[in-house]
């Protein structure tokens, strides 16, 4: 009992920082699960996939009627990196678990550089000014700043390709794949953050069940975890999506970046004891 309620109550925690920060939740689920609860990692990793598809129906429903969802540049690099997540899942089933931890801290620890280097919330604004055409073009009302900000995605070429390597990441390790598109979008596509992580919470239930898929057929998935972290999610992502609109874009790098790097470090030291 008291282990159920701990599971809910990290659902709630998960659950609202993945809608704030436009990813799964995976990243903190699966240390949690291994480093806390003592779980396996492939039946943490299960666990994050369901708990992920929970996260993105119930925080993209109201993204998308504030207008801050990229439908079609989501639906489109959606498909790259549903395909990627396949592929993941077939790959991390025959993997041990310390190199899969490994490999997973090395990935967070240089997507976390690139985040840090690349994302510069006033460049990505005066692009925006300058040139709004396109096929991604877009706008959303932004509650902080009390106005309407119009935006396009640049670099569609580079961001599908990071999308694809999201999805192989994501069947791999876990992830919904947001602690890679967010960045992309932002740092790459030249994305405002809010739509950046409403976009990535919008594609990561599509992504999360290709890759759940291959668990599910492996006998990886246990219910328990599974089903009160899903209660605890739906509560947390709830919560967190009618409250972002009201947090600056500056805010929610720094929490991303901060988060990046914690987890980072955490699996790296599971990794090597």
């Amino acid at each position: 009992m008291i282990t159920a309620f701990a599971l809910v109550f990290t659902g709630i925690c998960v659950g609202f920082l993945s809608a704030l920060l436009g990813i799964g939740g995976g990243a903190l689920i699966i240390p949690v699960m291994v480093i806390v609860f003592g779980y396996p990692i492939h039946t943490a990793i299960a666990t994050s996939l369901i708990v992920i598809v929970a996260t993105s129906s119930s925080a993209a429903s109201v993204n998308v009627l504030k207008g801050l969802v990229n439908i079609r540049l989501g639906i489109y690099l959606e498909m790259i990196t549903a395909a990627g997540a396949v592929a993941g899942g077939l790959i991390s089933t025959n993997l041990p678990e310390k190199p899969l931890m490994l490999s997973f801290s090395i990935f967070l620890l240089i997507m976390a550089f690139l985040f840090y280097k690349g994302t510069r919330a006033k460049d990505v604004m005066e692009y925006q000014q300058k040139d709004t055409s396109g096929v991604f073009q877009a706008k959303f009302y932004d509650t902080q700043k009390k106005d309407y900000v119009t935006y396009k995605a640049k670099n569609i070429p580079l961001t599908t390709l990071l999308s694809g390597f999201a999805g192989l990441i994501s069947g791999s390790m876990g992830l919904g794949g947001g602690i890679f598109k967010v960045p992309a979008m932002n740092a790459v596509s030249k994305l405002p953050m809010k739509t950046a992580t409403a976009t990535s919470n919008f594609m990561i239930g599509m992504t999360a069940s290709a890759g759940a898929l291959i668990y599910f057929k492996s006998g990886y998935v246990q219910p328990l975890p599974s089903g009160m972290m899903v209660i605890g999610v739906v509560l947390g992502s709830n919560i967190s999506a009618r409250t972002v609109g009201k947090i600056k874009d500056a805010t929610i790098k720094n929490i991303f970046l901060i988060f990046i790097v914690f987890v980072a470090i955490q699996m790296l030291i599971r990794s090597l004891g």
